[in-house]
């Protein structure tokens, strides 16, 4: 099984699961698939570490006994009889870690689910943000190989131009979180917010409103996912672009950039005949 399948098997049965990409349920299967192998080795551990000092008898009568039925021929039928013998023996063992891993997978695939997806309906019946803002904003989407490069259009498009709406706003989004609480003043990332802004989806029909990009520490969109940036570090240059992505939009003639390897990324703007400069 790929990872890929992995993905669309665990989730397949969990609410909301489509509201996320197949990137980010890989992501999350990844790290439950380490904190499942935890557990299961936990508790087989625990397990038999009181089997050892409690039951110590039982192990050693256990033993006689697959001695026992191990004498004699070696034919394959004795072999398999054997060998499922022991898988009846030792099955009590592995149902407990084996139950508490899974009934863990689908609580935490819930749990991160939220956190991408926040609120996909709040204890009071409020629709998330996430939500709304997807049934205001159907259609067509816009594709983006880059984020930095996503964000600065959606400063444009959300907070420069009001296009692109509801606008997300840091405060509303962390009373919403089902997650842990977030820091509003925070001075670095805030995942959840983050990828709130990765999983958005913009409308291509606003793609010819953007003529002009300009990338400054105190946008809000920045301001909306570390509230308390200096700019002083390189959390959102833009170091690569695809043309791909900046064909779509056929309007945009300049852009004032943030970034620490100008001189390629300047390439692929000059490409298409959009002036770029260094903030």
């Amino acid at each position: 099984m790929t990872k890929e399948e992995r993905a669309e098997k665990w989730f397949s049965d969990i609410s909301g699961a489509e509201s996320i990409s197949i990137e980010s349920k890989m992501e999350i299967c990844d790290k439950l698939a380490k904190k499942m192998m935890i557990i299961i080795l936990g508790l087989l551990t625990l397990e038999f570490i009181l089997l050892f000092v409690v039951g110590g008898e039982i192990l050693t009568k256990i033993a006689d006994f697959l001695n026992r039925i191990s004498e004699g021929g070696h034919t394959g039928n004795h072999s398999k009889g054997l060998a499922l013998t022991g898988i009846i023996v030792f099955l009590p063992v592995f149902i407990i870690p084996l139950t508490a891993a899974f009934t863990y997978k689908n609580n935490y695939l819930k749990s991160e689910l939220a956190k991408i997806a926040p609120g996909r309906e709040t204890t009071d019946g409020k629709e998330s943000v996430l939500t709304s803002f997807h049934e205001e904003n159907g259609g067509d989407i816009l594709h983006f190989d880059t984020l930095n490069f996503k964000l600065a259009i959606i400063q444009v498009l959300m907070y420069d131009l009001h296009l692109l709406k509801p606008e997300f706003d840091l405060y509303d989004f962390a009373e919403q979180y089902q997650g842990e609480n977030i820091d509003t003043d925070s001075d670095i990332i805030i995942e959840p917010a983050k990828s709130f802004f990765k999983e958005m989806e913009i409308p291509k029909k606003l793609a010819p409103y953007v003529e002009m990009l300009y990338m400054d520490s105190g946008n809000d969109v920045y301001m909306n996912i570390i509230p308390q940036w200096d700019g002083e570090d390189d959390s959102f240059d833009l170091n690569e672009i695809t043309l791909a992505e900046l064909q779509q939009f056929p309007n945009l003639k300049k852009a004032t950039l943030m970034s620490s390897n100008f001189d390629k990324v300047k390439e692929v703007f000059e490409t298409l005949n959009i002036e770029a400069e260094l903030l």
